[in-house]
């Protein structure tokens, strides 16, 4: 088994999830305003919006930061992540078929990028790199993966 891999993500990687979180906090906040409205004497749905918060825009943002690891290596990426439960994943750089890099708004926002690799399997990301990370990053298993696709 290979050594665990030991880059991180971006720091800014927890600004995006808790934007995230803010997004989520705003969509339970209407539905507990209408839950609230329909049953007003019922529970206090307020309180749901209060726990989105508190665990989207406060726990997980940190903790998924702490667990995202990631290594390219010569002939496999290897990845590690998780908020509870933890799962490692290598990907064969024989099985990689292209990569490419995305961005969302809020990504550009924070001048962050997603690695995406693609394999016959599906496709595998590396969230939250600095753009110009991300770029020499999908560069250079491009190049490992055609290297690999020689051998």
């Amino acid at each position: 088994m290979p050594p665990e891999p030991s880059r991180r993500l971006a720091p800014t990687a927890r600004w995006l999830w808790r934007a995230q979180g803010l997004m989520a906090t705003v969509a339970a906040l209407v539905v507990a305003g209408v839950l609230q409205s329909q049953a007003p004497r019922g529970p206090v749905w307020i309180l749901l919006p209060v726990v989105v918060a508190a665990v989207g825009i406060f726990a997980v943002p940190e903790l998924r930061w702490r667990r995202w690891r990631y290594e390219v290596r010569d002939e496999e990426i290897d990845l590690r992540h998780g908020t509870l439960r933890i799962t490692r994943t290598l990907v064969p750089m024989l099985r990689v078929q292209h990569v490419d890099t995305t961005q969302g708004p809020i990504d550009q926002a924070l001048g962050l990028a997603t690695v995406v690799v693609h394999t016959a399997a599906g496709a595998t990301t590396i969230p939250a790199l600095e753009e110009d990370h991300a770029g020499r990053l999908r560069d250079r298993i491009a190049a490992l993966a055609r290297t690999a696709d020689e051998l």
